[in-house]
């Protein structure tokens, strides 16, 4: 926080006697401040995606609120709307749009519309609708069958771009409805089989014929029905037969390298392709980008006859393989994407033009794109030539890049150290400036204008509010009460930081947050908070974590989490620092601020308790097969044995990326072993509770169930708690019941060996 000066000081103090009368007034007519509660959590609001109007003056912005499911007692879901607010703060914020989903607002060049995504229904597709700015009904734009994501007005206002998922079987078909090669230019990766060597039935309407007596196979257009005599026709009849079962998803066939999704089995590969539509009713979206390619972040070029996106920088590889990007351009009318910027070895993305449209700046990250390389700023002129690298020195990971208006100066946000502050660099070159000085803030996003900046800010006191400030100076004022019009009513306990040094030399940063309410002379248990990643970071301005802290210090445990070797926000060598060591010299970093926290006069160093989730499932779980300080455990969506996390989880490139290979390569099975918590099941003492979703594949839930059966053997103190539906976002933006039950049940799990306060 920053500290006063003399001046200021002094001032406070001339004042003070002042208004010392008029706050005991206030103080005496002021509701008490009560703790915060589980339930809490269904009161938070998060805010997103900040969109400034042309002119400034207002910003329309997203809420995700949870509400009450409708003829559901004791249950809630997520709504997203749209909100609306002038920046010069002359009036409150008011509600856009009605319904339960709005999201990715984007202003049409006069400021007059705004076009924002929706789902109509829990199972249909989402499209682009357009609100007046004025208010009024929301009409829809879009009625794609594959659904539209991610608006962008042309700049004369007339057309809309939007992305599209398509998968192999949709993508065939509008080639073959072109009269064009409907056939990939890299391998299908299907043993013994051709690409295209059945009909696409996976394009065909699911239902039967209106006529059940004529003969479904009768001609090619009807697809729906292959006749059951086929499964002993010929080869290739029984080749059709398959193809239509498999077109059914019974069976799913897995022949692709990523075939697992966050959440299920992803048999069929998937390509975002980028239209254009006419910015008015009545008219059909053009597809721009054909084929078996996949595209992102698709933005207009200034002069908006092309569109500039990534897309992979192999197109003759399978897709699953590459993990390089390019820049492409795509001709707005219709002719085609064509290579725009290719640096070997590199991923570029994020294309942005700058609103001059002599440039266009972008991410780039050296290597694969899953290695420990920070991503930085790059920048190329829009007519083409040799990139620059503005941020090389900065050794942070550049993202959410934006011009300033007058496109002399690139902005972006870079976690460092613990915060998630706005950075600028100059388009000549030059030190990158950190714009937000205070690493206790969290820049979750933001807009810039010529007026100042919007950004959405998790503070310590706040977890999500919109803020202005003025000009691009410093300086914020709060546009939205959203959270605080709740959390002004509750005692919160204050985030303080700390450091340490760690057995490599290396500082190792940690945040401790004393229990809410300190009665004299009494000790509390202490709670080891661990993240996930391990490249995750966290921090003050963290929102993700921002409730669980201020619930369990509101529960009186004294709270404590760090960021160990192999955080994020720290550079590429601290990241690096746990490679080939996910275990021991992590958990030697998180342990040694868990005994300084343990110093604490009012912390009990006998009542310790540990929780993380993700890698911080697997450390934790680590660490209670290597130390026994700990009272109770709570290892949440976790990896336990490494062997079986390469072929069970999405994330298995974390595998080659940590240790340098594959289980089958000589020595390699030897570390993978002994740096899982599974190996060291037996010296686990401490009680454990285990959770998983059902449906989280980044992970898989195996991995629990295998630690589970184990400790069950073993006759340890242990339970597992499993999700229906959850995935391994639960604890971010799962079912908010599941949220509310997980809070408190590990809560209740630490008291069984804890008691009560």
């Amino acid at each position: 926080m920053p500290r006063l000066t003399l001046p200021r000081l002094l001032l406070a103090a001339a004042a003070l006697a002042f208004v010392a009368t008029a706050a005991a007034l206030r103080a005496a007519d002021a509701p008490a401040k009560t703790l915060i509660q589980a339930t809490d959590l269904l009161k938070l609001k998060q805010l997103e995606a900040p969109a400034l109007s042309p002119d400034g003056k207002w910003v329309v912005y997203v809420v995700r609120s949870i509400e009450p499911k409708p003829d559901t007692k004791d249950d809630w879901t997520y709504h997203t709307n749209l909100w609306l607010a002038p920046t010069d703060r002359s009036s409150p914020p008011r509600q856009l749009t009605r319904g339960t989903s709005a999201t990715a607002p984007a202003w049409s060049p006069r400021g007059d519309r705004i076009a924002f995504v929706r789902s109509p229904g829990e199972k249909e597709k989402p499209q682009i609708y357009v609100i007046p700015f004025d208010g009024g009904e929301a009409a829809p734009l879009t009625k794609i069958e594959t659904g539209a994501t991610a608006p962008r007005w042309s700049p004369d206002g007339t057309k809309i771009l939007f992305t599209s998922s398509l998968n192999y079987a949709q993508a065939r078909a509008v080639l073959e409805k072109a009269g064009a090669d409907a056939k990939p230019a890299w391998p299908l990766e299907r043993p013994g089989r051709t690409a295209n060597d059945t009909k696409n039935y996976a394009s065909a309407k699911k239902t039967p014929p209106a006529d059940k007596s004529a003969a479904p196979e009768k001609t090619d257009a009807d697809l729906s029905v292959v006749a059951l005599a086929k499964a002993d026709g010929s080869l290739q009849d029984r080749r059709e037969w398959l193809a239509k079962n498999e077109a059914d998803g019974n069976p799913r066939v897995l022949a692709r390298l990523n075939f697992l999704s966050e959440s299920d089995i992803n048999a069929e590969q998937a390509f975002v392709h980028v239209f254009v539509q006419e910015a008015r009713d009545g008219v059909e979206a053009k597809d721009l980008t054909l084929g078996f390619v996949s595209y992102s972040g698709a933005e207009w070029m200034t002069d908006g006859k092309a569109i500039v996106c990534a897309a992979a920088g192999d197109p003759d590889t399978h897709p699953d393989r590459v993990l390089t990007a390019s820049l492409y351009l795509v001709d707005a009318a219709g002719g085609g994407a064509r290579e725009f910027l290719k640096m070997p070895d590199h991923a570029t993305l994020a294309p942005q033009p700058s609103p001059d449209g002599k440039w266009v700046a972008f991410t780039v990250t050296r290597g694969q794109l899953f290695g420990y390389e920070q991503s930085a700023v790059g920048v190329v002129a829009a007519s083409g030539g040799e990139p620059r690298v503005l941020t090389a020195k900065l050794d942070r990971s550049a993202g959410n890049l934006k011009w300033s208006p007058d496109s002399q100066s690139i902005y972006f946000v870079a976690p460092t150290n613990g915060g998630f502050p706005l950075y600028r660099v100059a388009l000549d070159g030059g030190d990158a400036e950190q714009v937000t000085p205070f690493l206790v803030f969290g820049v979750r996003d933001y807009d810039v204008g010529e007026t100042g900046f919007v950004q959405v800010l998790t503070k310590p006191e706040n977890p999500s509010e919109l803020y202005t400030s003025v000009n691009r100076k410093l300086g914020y004022n709060a546009l939205t009460t959203h959270n605080s019009s709740w959390i002004d009513a509750r005692q919160l306990s204050a985030i303080e930081a700390h450091a340490l040094t760690n057995d490599k030399g290396q500082t190792v940063d940690y945040w401790t947050l004393k229990p809410t309410t300190l009665a004299a002379g009494k000790k509390y248990p202490l709670l080891l908070e661990i993240h996930g990643g391990p490249a995750a970071m966290w921090g003050p301005g963290e929102d993700s974590m921002w409730f669980e802290f201020q619930f369990f210090a509101a529960r009186g445990y004294a709270v404590v989490f760090a960021n160990p070797r192999g955080s994020g926000g720290y550079g590429r060598e601290f990241q690096r620092a746990n490679y080939r060591d996910w275990g021991a010299g992590p958990a030697s970093d998180v342990l040694a601020a868990a005994s300084e926290a343990a110093k604490q006069p009012f912390v009990d160093a006998s009542r310790q308790v540990v929780t993380g989730g993700s890698y911080g499932g697997y450390l934790t779980a680590w660490i209670v097969g290597h130390d026994h300080r700990f009272k109770a455990a709570v290892a949440q969506r976790g990896v336990y044995d490494l062997l079986t996390f390469f072929g069970e989880g999405n994330a298995w490139r974390l595998v080659p990326l940590a240790w340098g290979g594959y289980p089958w390569e000589p020595g390699l099975r030897e570390i993978l072993t002994e740096q899982s918590p599974l190996t060291h099941v037996a010296a686990i003492k401490t009680p454990l509770l285990i959770q998983h979703g059902d449906n989280d594949r980044r992970t898989g839930f195996v991995q629990s169930e295998m630690l589970l059966k184990s400790l069950k053997v073993l006759g340890r103190d242990v339970e597992e708690v499993r999700y229906p539906r959850a995935t391994h976002e639960m604890s971010r933006s799962g079912e908010p019941k599941q949220r509310l039950d997980s809070l408190v049940r590990y809560e209740e799990f630490f008291r069984r060996y804890l008691g009560e306060n």
